[in-house]
């Protein structure tokens, strides 16, 4: 029973361990920082200059299409 009067950061059998938080808090940022060179990446090579010949029209325009 001396054990009860001690102050826990967490209570143990609830809730996150600090490492759950810890790793969640990882795998987060990876799916984060993943997302972003994907999109980055699709961006780069879903280009107009990427995917058609570049004598092609859509390539040669200079004007902004609205």
């Amino acid at each position: 029973m001396e054990n009860m009067n001690k102050k826990y950061k967490f209570k143990p059998g609830q809730g996150k361990t600090p490492q759950q938080y810890t790793d969640s808090t990882r795998f987060a940022w990876y799916g984060v920082v993943g997302m972003t060179l994907l999109v980055i990446l699709l961006t780069l090579l879903g280009g107009c200059a990427t995917t058609h010949d570049v004598s092609k029209e859509c390539c040669k325009s200079k004007e902004i299409s609205k």
